[in-house]
């Protein structure tokens, strides 16, 4: 989000991070409407407990981009986010693959009552269900917290011995089960999808290339396209209501290339941020100049009297 405001400099940005409590994202989205915001942003954490509130917003006139997770209203006036139910389906055939079609799975889900756990968990069973010997034996509530999925899953693999892949709904999680597998000894046995694709130290990518998970499903953040949006309706241009973003998986067989892109896009975006720093710099001192100038004259004009 911050690096598209670069190229709009007119744009007042406020970010509030609510840190997973459904009750102070209420309080924060309360408050920016006190502020009479232009237009709000709102990624939900819970879908119940945001719905009546985004729809009081919506309704008042102020324009609503849900980003990532749903309400379960229609109340909105755009929505940014990649497909759940594609996600977990496709991770649910890409376990089938790995597995020949045969074998014991367990599901790691995020938040209970968010919407990419549902979407997530109802994609992965539709897959699953075309495949009678590749059974879903256990799920733990990991709540998008590894430190939960560190602590309970030991128990939980003790009482399943026989899994043979565990698919995560995001890659914190997937890195955690593959910590609890090195302890157990079965990181080699148990396969492991997760879910985001980041790159940078620790998250999806380098994840999937160092060998800790066989693959991630790669979930675009949509920060960009949320601004662009917001921009477009802000201005009174056309835009689409849903923009539902993209998923493919990413395995060993594509990680190096990926990584290469979104290393070569980074670069790309720091040059641009460089380049307008320089820019306002320069204007900083064109402005301080032309300050100077218009003092000079001033002050010669008064000793001309």
């Amino acid at each position: 989000m911050r690096k598209e405001l670069c190229f709009h400099p007119d744009v007042e940005f406020q970010m509030l991070d609510a840190h997973n409590d459904s009750e102070l994202q209420r309080k924060q989205v309360q408050e920016l409407i006190r502020q009479r915001v232009d237009l709000l942003i709102i990624s939900p954490n819970q879908s119940g407990p945001l719905t009546e509130l985004t729809e009081t917003v919506y309704n008042q006139g102020i324009p609503v981009v849900i980003l990532d997770r749903r309400t379960t209203s229609r109340s909105y006036t755009a929505y940014v986010g990649g497909n759940n139910v594609e996600v977990g389906r496709t991770a649910g055939h890409y376990a089938a693959q790995l597995l020949q079609r045969r074998g014991q799975v367990l599901e790691i889900l995020g938040t209970l009552g968010s919407s990419p756990a549902t979407d997530r968990t109802n994609g992965f069973q539709e897959a699953l269900t075309q495949y009678p010997q590749l059974q879903r034996v256990a799920q733990l509530d990991g709540d998008w917290r590894p430190e939960r999925v560190l602590k309970q899953l030991p128990t939980l693999l003790r009482a399943h011995p026989d899994v043979d892949l565990i698919f995560a709904h995001n890659d914190p999680m997937a890195r955690a089960a593959h910590q609890v597998l090195q302890q157990l000894g079965a990181e080699k046995r148990v396969r492991i999808i997760g879910v985001d694709g980041l790159p940078g130290p620790g998250n999806g990518l380098q994840l999937v290339e160092d060998g800790a998970l066989n693959a991630t499903l790669l979930y675009p953040t949509g920060g960009e396209e949320a601004i662009r949006t917001a921009l477009r309706i802000l201005h009174h241009e056309p835009y689409a209501k849903e923009n539902v973003l993209g998923t493919m998986v990413v395995d060993s067989t594509n990680v190096g290339t990926i990584r290469n892109q979104t290393e070569q896009l980074a670069a790309q975006r720091q040059d641009i941020q460089q380049q307008q720093q320089r820019l306002q710099e320069q204007m900083r001192r064109y402005a301080s100049q032309k300050t100077a100038v218009n003092l000079l004259l001033v002050s010669l004009l008064g000793q001309l009297c």
